[in-house]
């Protein structure tokens, strides 16, 4: 029998603790989000995060810019709101357009405010243990193994892929914890081989399917943090569900896994921000 995530009742008990939290402070925290053009998916979850902040008591401010905006009136908007007291974080929705410089535009914000841990600073901070804040997508990872108690140490762990918001944040904070783990990602020929051995698989690559029934063991733990678009238009994770089902013991699924929870660990990171 395998156990589903409940992404969404572990997301609203994160978001009444913070509402909590939120109602105590004799200010209201302002979440600024940068968005650059009009990507139908960017959109999408900018709504998911301004519902769930407003529900909690936090203000989520939309910044939109045209899709051909400069590199540097782009920098320099940011700038603008590092310097705003009432902006406790600040987040620039990806993908951006072609012609901006991706890390140029994600450094333009101040490491004290990057509540996605995505600058250089906050990145280099994490790698030698001394983070700010956890990214919040490995941070729901993490978030979701505690909930179940799913122990880690002294298991077989995989992490397949490498990207900046699953495989080398969460390989960080393993290495912090001392868990020793395996590390997958396109250049990996035995995918299947070390698949076969885990105990505990995270995937966070975007890639429909990657991970089915027949590569894992009995009674794997699957923590699916992977998404794409399928060719009927839904949101799917690297895990072929139907075939892991009954043979996984634990599934994150995509969508309602660790989508809802990744929100709500942006919104704690908010409420972190000190002044």
């Amino acid at each position: 029998m395998t156990q589903l995530v409940d992404g969404k009742g572990i997301a609203e008990e994160i978001l009444r603790d913070l509402k909590s939290k939120i109602a105590a402070l004799d200010f209201t925290p302002r979440l600024v989000v940068i968005m650059v053009g009009d990507n139908p998916a960017s959109a999408s979850y900018i709504k998911i995060k301004q519902k769930r902040g407003e529900e909690i008591g936090v203000t989520v401010d939309v910044q939109h810019y045209a899709a051909d905006i400069n590199q540097d009136d782009l920098k320099k908007e940011i700038e603008k709101f590092n310097s705003q007291s009432d902006a406790r974080g600040i987040i620039v929705q990806l993908p951006l357009p072609n012609h901006l410089d991706r890390d140029t535009i994600l450094n333009a914000v101040d490491p004290k405010l990057d509540v996605d841990c995505l600058t250089s600073e906050n990145k280099q901070r994490l790698i030698r243990g001394e983070p700010l804040y956890l990214p919040p997508a490995a941070a729901a990872v993490m978030k979701i193994l505690e909930y179940y108690n799913i122990e880690l140490t002294g298991r077989s762990v995989l992490i397949v892929g490498s990207g900046d918001l699953i495989g080398k944040p969460l390989s960080a904070i393993l290495l912090s914890k001392k868990i020793p783990f395996q590390l997958a990602n396109r250049h990996t020929e035995n995918l299947n081989e070390l698949a076969a051995k885990a105990d505990v698989i995270i995937t966070g690559v975007g890639k429909a399917g990657l991970i089915t029934g027949g590569m894992i063991k009995d009674g794997a733990v699957l923590i699916d943090a992977g998404t794409t678009g399928s060719d009927e238009g839904e949101i799917v994770g690297d895990v072929d569900a139907q075939s892991v089902t009954g043979k996984a013991s634990l599934l994150a699924p995509v969508p309602g896994g660790v989508g809802p929870v990744t929100v709500a660990m942006l919104l704690e990171n908010l409420v972190k921000a000190g002044p």
